[in-house]
């Protein structure tokens, strides 16, 4: 019996989620489609009592969210508070803030804001996570920026990594997962193809990644849940459906 929890980050969905009223379509959808949970990520504003309703209604729990940093800088406890009113443990950041990225010194400044945050958060039995992008890749000096960010947190800090943007920067999803061991609640799934000579977002099982290593990998280094992630589609939904159904087939 697979041990890893397939579903959506609604951020793929995000054109459809920018009015309240069309939050409970979505997630009937994605629950039809066999998503079992979901990442919230750049949807409408909600009252999280009515988002933990909505997500209880269709048995569908969030499994992790991207917050903004403004927020976990300066309102972390009325965040965290929201985050347990949906049932969620997991707060995520999506991108590291410019003004961290300019500088060695502005990286070390946001290692000590996750590890600070991740002590601030303990009261509430709740995590904070980073999710990469490609400029994780680059060094300082001879030091990896996401080396840096695994190696110098503290193993309360998660990470949410990327198949593809890992791919992009240059290196192995499966080698990050294995150095992620016991800190991944969510791994984010995207397909990677290159045309033209340029790195395509692609719908799972549409691309080059082999997902049946990765969720193989995945579960030996105690993921607890593993979203589809669409940063681009013509047709989301279809893009979507068509990446869970391969992963049903492939991680039944």
């Amino acid at each position: 019996m697979r041990k890893i929890k397939i579903g959506t980050q609604l951020f793929s969905l995000k054109k459809y989620l920018q009015k309240e009223e069309n939050v409970p379509i979505v997630f009937e959808k994605l629950k039809n489609m066999g998503a079992e949970v979901v990442q919230v990520s750049q949807m409408c504003e909600i009252d999280s009592k009515k988002l933990g309703q909505i997500s209880r209604d269709f048995d569908l729990p969030i499994c992790i969210t991207h917050s903004k940093v403004d927020r976990i800088k300066n309102d972390l406890d009325r965040l965290a508070e929201e985050h347990l009113d949906f049932g969620c443990k997991n707060i995520g950041i999506g991108m590291m803030p410019k003004e961290y990225r300019e500088s060695k010194d502005g990286l070390l400044a946001f290692i000590d804001l996750l590890n600070e945050t991740a002590e601030k958060l303990k009261k509430y039995d709740m995590t904070i996570a980073y999710h990469n992008h490609h400029i994780e890749f680059k060094k300082y000096d001879d030091d990896l920026i996401y080396d840096m960010l695994i190696e110098q947190t503290d193993n309360a800090v998660q990470f949410i990594p990327d198949t593809f943007w890992i791919k992009v920067g240059g290196y192995s999803p499966q080698e990050y997962i294995k150095k992620l061991n016991g800190r991944i609640n969510t791994l984010h799934l995207k397909d990677y193809k290159k045309i033209l000579g340029l790195p395509i977002f692609r719908a799972i099982g549409k691309g080059d990644l082999d997902f049946v290593d990765i969720l193989k990998v995945a579960e030996e280094s105690k993921v607890e849940n593993a979203v589809v992630e669409l940063d681009f589609s013509f047709n989301p939904y279809k893009s979507m459906e068509y990446s869970l159904n391969h992963l049903r087939n492939i991680y039944p």
